[in-house]
């Protein structure tokens, strides 16, 4: 399920006032819940669930923020070449499509483009450094 689809459930949720919403797609279980405007007076952040691990991007506990994950098993680099400056730095807004960063397995560089609009909050992995599957590499402040 893409990160957009996520993103419509969590408005739904908030513009018709629900406290929970379970969704299922294929092999793919997309829970989200919060608790009621009258328990806290006030509307607490969407915590989503994913029982499927090919998630491309995945909640933290900050409300708004999702991570970028490493799509395979690779060396993580901030840009295409040494003399080339980084692809994105803290700080930078990024769209959808917009490539973060490049993950090399066997020799082929995989782009890893940004599935989600934002601001890049935190860079998680250092340049050259090995990534696994489902790491960590971006935290992204949604717009």
């Amino acid at each position: 399920m893409e990160v957009k689809t996520i993103a419509r459930l969590a408005d739904i949720m908030s513009q018709h006032e629900l406290t929970e919403l379970e969704v299922h797609e294929g092999e793919v279980l997309i829970r989200l819940s919060r608790e009621s405007a009258s328990a806290r007076n006030l509307v607490a952040p969407v915590v989503l669930e994913q029982t499927s691990e090919a998630s491309f991007a995945k909640e933290v506990p900050a409300a708004k923020t999702l991570m970028i994950t490493a799509p395979m098993p690779g060396t993580f680099y901030t840009s295409g070449a040494p003399e080339l400056p980084a692809f994105v730095k803290e700080g930078d807004h990024v769209g959808m499509g917009t490539i973060v960063c490049i993950v090399e397995a066997m020799k082929v560089m995989n782009e890893v483009k940004s599935e989600i609009a934002g601001m890049v909050g935190k860079i998680l992995a250092k340049n050259g450094s090995p990534v696994e599957f489902g790491q960590p590499l971006f935290e992204i402040k949604i717009d």
